[in-house]
């Protein structure tokens, strides 16, 4: 089973070092910034909550959790109209189309199956996975000019469904996502990286959210919960996380125009020793 989006700053490449660090055994397994779900849909925890502040992205796995068959019907839509299209120009107006439809969505706050496949259209047809968002919360992100769409896979998406299934989805600030944490629950926390890409929302995720994450994190720990955090290896998060156990890694970020700028180093952060 695999995440039915793509999402800037996924997580897959990470997942052998993350699942390595990841406690034995836990109870509900909670991830409040769920973005495009990669450890989730990875292991597929028996109890969970998952919960985002991106709305439009929250209603997409609400919708495949209940209506796959809905979704499926406008994504074939999507797909056929737009690899039916024979240059370069009809696919970019066909997608600009489609994204201003989707901004209607956002701006009449419209949660549907048409708007869930809508989402997974852009996502694909777009540039690099982005989400990205203007001052308005208007989504803003450039067609990737692709020939050619394959926009889900049929299995995979039914996989997805049954997976959720179990699974309480919330909407809102990661705070309210990790309610009802207790001692013996796990914890992945992977919010925007601190100084890099994070417009995914209107506003950003500013130093204070850090710091407020920070606080989080220190409770979390104290009440027994098992947390592991990813995020920018730099001094700001290391200083904020001191005491705590921070290994570096090696990534490749794929979304940054400069090349030189596309490997880096990120850290992993966890609260625990197994």
């Amino acid at each position: 089973m695999t995440p039915i989006i793509k999402w800037a700053g996924g997580k897959r490449q990470l997942l052998p070092e993350i699942k390595k660090r990841m406690p034995k055994e836990f109870n509900t397994y909670y991830e409040p910034f769920f973005g495009g779900g990669a450890l989730f849909f990875d292991i597929e925890p028996k109890q969970s909550v998952i919960n985002d502040y991106n709305a439009q992205l929250i209603n997409v796995y609400k919708q495949v959790k209940h209506s796959p068959s809905f979704v499926s019907k406008y994504l074939d839509l999507f797909q056929e109209n737009y690899n039916s299209l024979k240059t370069k120009e009809e696919k970019a107006q066909y997608y600009l189309e489609q994204r201003n439809i989707f901004n209607d969505y956002i701006t009449e706050n419209i949660f549907s199956s048409a708007s869930a496949a809508e989402f997974i259209f852009l996502n694909k047809a777009g540039y690099n996975g982005l989400y990205r968002v203007n001052k308005y919360g208007e989504f803003n992100v450039p067609s990737a000019h692709r020939k050619k769409l394959n926009l889900y896979d049929t299995n995979n998406l039914i996989d997805v469904s049954n997976a959720l299934k179990n699974c309480e989805i919330r909407w809102g600030d990661f705070e309210a996502g990790c309610r009802g944490a207790k001692s013996g629950d796990f914890v992945f926390f992977d919010s925007p990286y601190y100084d890099t890409f994070d417009n995914y929302q209107a506003g950003g995720f500013s130093r204070a959210d850090h710091l407020r994450l920070a606080l989080l994190f220190e409770k979390l720990t104290q009440k027994g919960v098992k947390i592991i955090l990813t995020n920018n290896d730099c001094d700001f998060i290391k200083n904020l996380y001191d005491g705590y156990n921070i290994d570096i890694v090696d990534v490749k970020r794929m979304i940054n125009c400069n090349g030189n700028k596309r490997v880096g180093k990120e850290v992993i952060i966890t609260n625990f020793k197994e």
